[in-house]
């Protein structure tokens, strides 16, 4: 619906009016590259069947006027499809579009339509496309989910490691913190410990001795430093 409404939007842009369509949903053909195709074209029975017209609209792209019907079962096709790829089935009761052997390029939406003066209105549409169109869009998918997998679990790996780390990190810091307290206590306890001074104490000379001779004896005082 979203492609029929640009498709009568840009015709609209190229000052061609546009009446409401008859087309409630467009027709889907599914075939292999190569093929031929045949897309009929709905037609009032009592209106003039020369002001018949078939637009396409290929993916992406705005609608393109290519084949307009005129006289006794004549039509004329513009100078860009002007070849054996298309042609035309016309009679008293149809006006249906020909493409032999299909091509990627062909793939898209066709709508035919009535032209009276400068207002259309489109009768049928028919979306054309082939046989295994959704495989790249499934193989796109495919990836996109590898992607993803990947990605998540490198996230899963890269959380496991961050953890292992910080793991290792606590427990080299409470390992440090345990080696510096016996210091602390070996500090404390080297207040109590016990220094030794040797002191020298000169006694008295000895009546039976000379004056000039001298004794001196050693002695220990055990001094405690607080």
């Amino acid at each position: 619906m979203i492609t029929l409404f640009v498709a009568l939007y840009s015709l609209f842009s190229l000052r061609t009016a546009v009446k409401t369509s008859d087309i409630k949903e467009l027709h889907v053909k599914t075939v292999k590259r190569g093929e031929n195709v045949t897309m009929e074209c709905s037609m009032s029975k009592d209106k003039n069947k020369n002001n018949l017209a078939w637009y396409r609209q290929s993916f992406g792209k705005v609608p393109q006027y290519f084949v307009r019907l005129y006289g006794q079962n004549n039509y004329n096709f513009v100078d860009e499809f002007k070849d054996s790829h298309f042609s035309m089935t016309v009679n008293d009761q149809k006006f249906d579009l020909n493409i032999n052997g299909t091509r990627e390029d062909d793939g898209g939406e066709y709508f035919c339509g009535e032209v009276e003066g400068i207002i259309i209105k489109f009768t049928s549409g028919t979306r054309l496309q082939f046989e295994g169109s959704n495989e790249g869009s499934k193989s796109s998918d495919g990836k996109d989910n590898f992607w993803i997998i990947v990605l998540t679990t490198s996230i899963i790996i890269s959380l496991i490691v961050i953890v292992f780390l910080l793991g290792v990190l606590y427990k080299n810091q409470r390992k440090g913190a345990s080696n510096d307290h016996p210091n602390n206590t070996n500090q404390a306890d080297d207040e109590d410990v016990l220094n030794y001074a040797a002191v020298s104490f000169a006694k008295k000379p000895s009546s039976s001795r000379a004056s000039r001779d001298k004794s001196h004896e050693d002695v220990y005082a055990q001094v405690k430093i607080k």
